[in-house]
């Protein structure tokens, strides 16, 4: 378990996780296994692979204004950043293995660890236990949707939630339990708008497995950012539509 748990530290973990390839390996099948990327066609894994280094991008961006923040000297910290901007880079993902692995050496993981020291600590760790939870969840609720009655809207919107929720669980790993945060407010956001269709259907199964599983990504998002003042302002959002969202 890393000291403190920010950015720097769940790129570190990430970086660590990656087994060996062969040198002939396509670069795009060394991500999509260390995602676990099960797409099969080759267009969607791409697109999925790129999404999740575009969140490994956003992850370094933290990382460099939270050392710019702290006041380290930049040649510190940057070369460090700027190898590691070449390795996630998507213009290698048709390239072989090696010309990303070029650039995560000794020295630049190095750098990067020091990072994780220097950085504060941001949150706890969610359990595997938990994610697995979650994860379980969302798929009883995908079942649940199967030959629904509820309207082509609604059950749109709970397909749609269902991505969200795969995704965040997906990125946990390189952004934490902000990605869990973020997918919650995208989805208040769009059960305020269809309120009043929801409340339409009170006694929905499909509509109670919603709100439950969005409690359980709130209540997990909530205990791991603790240390954070506004960390509870997700669940009190979603305390506000308990009214027409059963569960």
């Amino acid at each position: 378990m890393p000291k403190n748990v920010n950015s720097a530290s769940r790129l570190v973990s990430l970086i660590k996780s990656i087994p060996t390839h062969p040198d002939n390996t396509q670069t795009v099948e060394v991500w999509a296994l260390l995602f676990q990327v099960q797409e099969r066609s080759p267009q969607r894994r791409g697109f999925v692979v790129s999404e999740r280094l575009g969140a490994t991008y956003r992850e370094l961006d933290i990382v460099r204004l939270q050392m710019e923040a702290k006041d380290y000297s930049e040649e510190l910290y940057a070369p460090a950043i700027s190898r590691l901007e070449a390795a996630f880079s998507t213009m290698n993902l048709y390239n072989q293995w090696p010309h990303a692995r070029q650039h995560l050496t000794a020295e630049t993981m190095v750098a990067l660890a020091f990072c994780a020291e220097i950085i504060d600590n941001e949150e706890d760790l969610i359990g595997t236990e938990e994610l697995t939870e979650i994860a379980n969840k969302v798929q009883e609720l995908e079942e649940c949707l199967e030959g629904t009655t509820l309207p082509p809207r609604l059950k749109s919107l709970m397909l749609h939630h269902i991505d969200l929720i795969r995704k965040a669980l997906a990125e946990y790993p390189i952004a934490g339990a902000r990605a869990l945060r973020q997918a919650a407010r995208t989805a208040l956001g769009e059960i305020v708008e269809v309120r009043e269709e929801i409340s339409a259907h009170p006694n929905s199964r499909e509509i109670a497995n919603l709100g439950a599983v969005w409690k359980r990504v709130n209540s997990a998002a909530d205990l791991a950012l603790k240390a954070d003042k506004i960390a509870q302002v997700g669940q009190k959002a979603w305390n506000l539509v308990e009214g027409f969202l059963p569960g």
